[in-house]
């Protein structure tokens, strides 16, 4: 069964790192499905990237989570709702929602009332999506309350909402959640095995989705007609300049290469915002290497693409973070990379594995082992022929299995068995 009606239940919208978000609600639109937005926070949308643009996402946008500070205008609000959709219709989840045993001191103030109300407009809808955990446990507060519970919901887990060192805060966190969800989304078999290490008793409950990009944006790259002894061969990594990411092993690896392996003639462009940022220009200022890496900060959509549309390879970095255990879950840049016709070298960690296929649209490299990763590195960029034909297979690979029209359909599928 095909829904009419979706509702997103977001933390942010827009928010423009979630493309795979935004792909999703395009696909409904453009299949004729009418897609309602409820966010607890408003993104910018003077930001949203232009083939978003034209779909009326600012006017589906319903912002739950900012309240009116003085209660006057509470009042006033919830008056109003009263007036639209009838009081003695909606008084006992009044009296649920300003009860502090249930919702905390902050219900007499209206706050969680003023919740309700915002998401009333979910109940017209076939069904409800929430994304991340975090999410799916806010709205199910409602349901186990028996408020919001006249629709069927499923719940889209991405990876920061499954940090392998909170499983034991997640069985709690996420407690009414799983007993009242009808669906639950991974974005990769490694999401999966966090998930079910948090609640066993999931399995037939749970389908694999992986986020998708819109391949058509993705243009391959063109082969350097450079000659071999003129080549300088470029690097990219792009990423948030965080520990598990790894971007101070990539200038540790690009270390390795020119100073003992004697290759010189390679750039590296590492991509991305983060607090690692005056770290990571410490070692490359330390290391001598300013000739070989260039810091270029957070970059525009547009920019990241055509610094791909110029590389030689791509390169992931990340490792499993010593205290959070926190990997890569998915890695949707790596399938942006592999649809430019660009190859992966890549650390073996999280769910990375799943995304590259080893020797065919790269190569994967056992975690922390930067020897090895150097060698494999030079070693590809050096074999024109064989990286060339991994760009090709790569960009086969994330179109037949990443595309957002492909994934979308998948995601009617499960719609259709949560609406069953």
């Amino acid at each position: 069964m095909k829904p009419s009606k979706v509702a997103f239940l977001l933390h942010e919208f827009p928010t423009l790192t979630e493309t795979f978000i935004l792909n999703q609600i395009i696909f409904l639109i453009r299949n004729h499905i009418d897609v309602r937005i409820f966010a607890l926070y408003p993104g910018d949308f003077s930001k949203l990237h232009l083939q978003y643009q034209g779909y009326g996402l600012e006017e589906r946008l319903t912002v739950v989570g900012v309240i009116p500070k003085k209660l006057t205008s509470r009042l006033t609000e919830t008056l109003r709702f009263f007036k639209s959709y009838g009081l003695w219709g909606n008084l006992g989840s009044f009296f649920k929602t300003i009860n502090p045993f249930s919702f905390g001191a902050a219900s007499l103030k209206l706050t969680h009332f003023i919740h309700y109300t915002r998401l009333f407009e979910t109940q017209s809808c076939d069904l409800i999506h929430a994304h991340f955990g975090q999410m799916g446990s806010f709205f199910s507060k409602h349901v186990a309350m028996g408020l919001l519970n006249s629709r069927p919901y499923l719940v889209s887990f991405h990876g920061y909402d499954l940090v392998p060192s909170e499983y034991l805060d997640n069985q709690i966190r996420y407690q009414s959640m799983f007993q009242t969800a009808k669906i639950f989304t991974v974005n990769s078999m490694y999401t999966g095995k966090l998930l079910d290490k948090v609640n066993a008793d999931l399995d037939s409950r749970v389908r694999l989705l992986p986020e998708s990009l819109d391949t058509r944006l993705f243009e391959k790259k063109k082969n350097s007609e450079v000659t071999l002894g003129q080549r300088k061969y470029k690097l990219i990594f792009v990423g948030r300049l965080v520990d598990w990411k790894g971007p101070d092993t990539a200038i540790r690896i690009v270390e390795k290469v020119v100073k003992d392996l004697g290759f010189t003639n390679l750039e590296l462009s590492i991509i991305g915002r983060g607090p690692m940022f005056s770290q990571l220009e410490n070692m490359v200022q330390e290391m001598g290497l300013s000739r070989y890496i260039k810091l270029l900060g957070g970059q525009e959509q547009s920019v990241v693409k055509s610094i791909l549309a110029e590389a030689d390879l791509f390169i992931y970095t990340g490792r499993a973070q010593q205290d959070t255990k926190r990997a890569e879950n998915q890695g949707l840049v790596l399938m942006e990379a592999q649809a430019m016709g660009l190859p992966v070298v890549a650390f073996d960690v999280g769910g990375v594995g799943e995304g590259v296929q080893d020797k065919i649209t790269g190569l994967l490299v056992p975690p922390e082992q930067v020897e090895e990763f150097a060698s494999k590195m030079v070693e590809l960029m050096l074999d024109t022929e064989r990286r060339e034909a991994m760009g090709e297979a790569a960009r086969s690979f994330v179109c037949d299995n990443y595309d957002m029209e492909i994934l979308g359909e998948k995601l009617l599928e499960i719609y259709s068995e949560v609406l069953s």
